[in-house]
Order: C-alpha cells, then structure tokens, then sequence
C-alpha cells in the first residue's frame, strides 16, 4: 500500500473510532483496521474483573482450532494464567505491550504455555490494558498463528501509538454500561488451597502463593523476587508443597489445577 494509501486508511479508521458510540461499531473498526495493519490472525477484546471470569465484548478468531480451544479454556481457567490478565490488575492507567514483556521468565516452558498457545499454534501477541476501576479493566488483544513471524519493534511501536486512541476510547464506550458479574470465582491461590483440601493435606497461604507463580511460569528467583523471599525459601516452599500434593513437577501441578477447574465449572 502506498504511504498516501496507508495514511488515508488510518485517518479514515481513527474517525471511524471516534464516532463510534458503542461496542459494536468499535469493533466494526477495529477489527477490519488492526487484522489488515497488523497481519492479525485474531481479535479479541474483553473486561477483566478481580473476582469473576472474564466477559468477552467482541472476538474475531477466523481459525477454527483457535476459536474453539478459545471458546472452551479461556474463560475456565486461561485468564488466571495469561499475563495480560495479571498486570491489568496493577496497571494505574493504560498500557500497551508485546506479550513478551510482561510474561514471567520461564512462560514458554510452562504447560500452561505448551497446554493453551501450543494447542492454538499462537505465536506472538500484542495487547493494551486500560484500568476502569480498583476491580475491573478492559483490554484488546491481537494475536498471530504458526506460519507468522513474531511482531517487529515498529509494529509494536504503531500500535502502541495508537491505543493512545483506542484504550480510552473503549473505556468510553463501555463506563455508560453497568457490567453485571458474580464474584464467586477463585484466585489462583484459593484454587490451589481448595485442590489442597481435596487431597488431605492442606498448604499454607504461602505454599499457595508460590504454587500460582510456579504456573505462571515465574522461576524460583522470579518467585523469590515477587514474593520479596530468597530462593532457597523459595525452593523449601516448593519442595513442601510438592510433598503435600504427592506430585514431582509443574507439569502435575498445571495438571491438578486444571482438573479443579473443569470440576468446579462443572
């Protein structure tokens, strides 16, 4: 696309944000817009909420594997582990960002990785987050699939440009509605306390703790570093929490986690 052609398109899609009065016209332009400019394989945007289950506005996911693991993981346990998830709790405002830098250390070796991106083929991710309030926030997120190279610094640096527009925008579009949601749903520890119980062998507040980060995908100095505690504590907590759940690895502990969730929806 010529530059005079490429800039026509993008004036002509921030207008179209602008005026955009509700959720479903700023999807009608932002998900022509952002899948061409960004070679996006997916589109999603969605509230977050402290205590609840994510509510999805808008999913634009033309693959079928994609939308279905999408549809049947994310929202029963995904959004615990994914990490636009966790620092949209702690975000102040908005930000942008590639998803490899906010995920923890040891993200792509861990089965929550190889369990929901492996599965969907997903190779990169960009997204912002915008707070609305201490327990909710909305975010976008763009997604590429195997066969896509992974996004360069000037693809990141554009979009981030442009959420300047788009965060608050969505924000807008949505503070007229009241979002209505239960707030029955666990936290990673309190499922990690829960799995515990069902066991015989409860753990401690802190073995919960370190348990949620070990899924994550967090190494024990990443532990050690976010909890304020050395590695060596770290590794003493995890080996007891080990003992405790009678299991050896990650691996059984992602396991044990997912087998509660799909339980508990059940």
């Amino acid at each position: 696309m010529a530059k005079n052609e490429s800039d026509n398109a993008e004036y002509d899609f921030l207008s179209a944000i602008a005026i955009s009065a509700n959720v479903e016209a700023y999807e009608q332009a932002v998900v022509p817009y952002c899948s061409a400019t960004f070679s996006a394989q997916s589109v999603v945007a969605m509230l977050f909420f402290r205590n609840s289950g994510p509510t999805v506005l808008f999913r634009w996911i033309p693959d079928d594997q994609l939308r279905n693991i999408f549809d049947r993981r994310y929202d029963l346990l995904g959004y615990l582990l994914d990490p636009f998830f966790q620092i949209s709790m702690s975000t102040n405002d908005w930000a942008a960002y590639p998803l490899r830098d906010i995920a923890p250390d040891r993200f792509e070796t861990s089965e929550y990785f190889s369990n929901y991106y492996g599965s969907t083929k997903m190779v990169d991710e960009i997204g912002f987050v915008a707070k609305i309030d201490d327990n909710s926030s909305v975010h976008l997120s763009l997604g590429r699939n195997a066969g896509q190279r992974r996004y360069r610094s000037g693809e990141i640096t554009k979009f981030k440009q442009l959420s300047r527009v788009l965060a608050p925008k969505l924000k807008s579009v949505l503070l007229p509605q009241t979002p209505t949601f239960s707030t029955d749903a666990l936290s990673l520890e309190h499922r990690f306390c829960a799995v515990s119980k069902h066991h015989g062998n409860e753990i401690s507040l802190r073995e919960a703790e370190v348990a949620a980060l070990i899924v994550q995908g967090h190494s024990s100095r990443a532990i050690g570093l976010n909890l304020g505690i050395s590695i060596h504590t770290v590794k003493v907590h995890r080996r007891s929490l080990y003992k405790k759940l009678n299991i050896t690895s990650q691996n059984e502990l992602f396991r044990l986690l997912s087998a509660f969730s799909e339980n508990e929806s059940g």
